[in-house]
């Protein structure tokens, strides 16, 4: 994988990308809808940072149902 990440997934985008703080390495991931950003949150690994997101969005849509 690259070192940005982009997805779509239940009408929001994921934004994932490695953290500027070079002491502590984790990935900072996003997501926005609208040009909204509704959350955000740090990972150990790209992996976990996109299941996270995914989990804020799964979060987000079932508070709106």
């Amino acid at each position: 994988m690259s070192e940005t990440y982009e997805e779509e997934f239940l009408e929001y985008t994921i934004y994932v990308e490695v953290s500027a703080d070079r002491y502590n390495p984790a990935f900072s991931w996003s997501i926005c809808k609208d040009d909204i950003e509704y959350d955000s949150g740090l990972a150990f690994s790209k992996h976990d940072a996109i299941a996270e997101a995914e989990a804020a969005i799964t979060g987000l849509k079932n508070k709106s149902a």
